[in-house]
């Protein structure tokens, strides 16, 4: 009994390797369908998978560098098990990347999700995977992106809980020109009350320091049709914003959680030229 209970363990964690390792080929096929290269990055004591697209040669002036953060992905398997290896099945954060012909561009996975190492646990994709180590580690992996790219300004776009992520990122740093969130979850407090489900107590909260980001330009799509974030989340968020703030809600008719954002991305890029356009006073 107990040699057939270490096989089914032996194979459980063989198919989970082997999850990992194909979902990592789909994802090096999306990269290079558009145009991003693959990088290891170094974050704190983390080890992220990134892609990215350098410089446009001609550069004259040092263009915005664009970031994207990854979902969470598979963190949870249903609402009280989490998963064992938080690499999403479709990774929509990198298909809105490689759609984007920014130049430069850098897509950074979340901790865990397509790598693995001895730092790798459970909380770093439940419980805190906002927290303060997360955060300060991303500042570090985007500090030597900026190095890398020889550029001054950073733009930062989110999908879901690296939405919240790059808003909170964003709080802490002066050199953002713009952020862009989708399906965010923005106000954690009011999002844990909204599910009824276990505070993130490890967890950073966007909506404690929205004030610290007032006077940046930034877009906040939802779905029309999302369950997992309705707009009451992102509209909570941005209730923290004085009047005039150079920040705006797009509701997305007939979109949800995960449809149609890698669709429809290069359309809706239209808008978020835009912020190229707005300038703080």
């Amino acid at each position: 009994m107990r040699l057939a209970l270490v096989a089914v363990v032996l194979l459980g964690l063989a198919g989970c390797s082997l999850g990992r390792e194909a979902r990592l080929r789909d994802a090096e096929a999306i990269a290079r369908a558009g145009g991003l290269t693959a990088r290891e990055v170094s974050a704190g004591n983390f080890r992220l998978l990134g892609f990215e697209r350098p410089s446009p040669a001609s550069a004259g002036a040092r263009p915005v560098l664009v970031i994207y953060i990854e979902g969470d992905g598979r963190a949870w398997l249903n609402p009280w098990q989490p998963s064992s290896d938080p690499t999403p099945s479709d990774p929509i954060g990198l298909r809105l990347a490689a759609s984007d012909p920014a130049r430069p561009l850098l897509y950074l996975a979340r901790p865990c999700q397509f790598l693995t190492d001895a730092g790798c646990g459970l909380r770093w994709w439940t419980g805190e995977r906002l927290s303060a180590t997360v955060v300060d580690a991303y500042q570090q992996a985007i500090d030597a992106a900026v190095r890398r790219f020889q550029t001054e300004r950073i733009a930062l776009v989110g999908l879901s809980g690296g939405g919240a992520l790059a808003a909170l990122i964003a709080e802490r740093r002066r050199d953002v020109a713009w952020l862009v969130t989708i399906a965010a979850n923005l106000d954690l407090a009011a999002w844990v009350r909204l599910h009824d489900v276990s505070p993130l107590s490890g967890s950073l909260d966007p909506a404690s320091d929205a004030t610290r980001i007032a006077d940046l330009p930034q877009l906040h799509l939802v779905g029309g049709e999302d369950r997992v974030v309705p707009q009451g989340i992102v509209a909570g968020f941005l209730a923290r914003l004085p009047a005039g703030a150079p920040a705006r809600l797009a509701v997305v008719p007939g979109f949800n959680h995960e449809c149609c954002w890698a669709r429809d991305w290069p359309a809706l890029l239209d808008q978020i030229r835009l912020l190229d356009q707005i300038r703080p006073d």
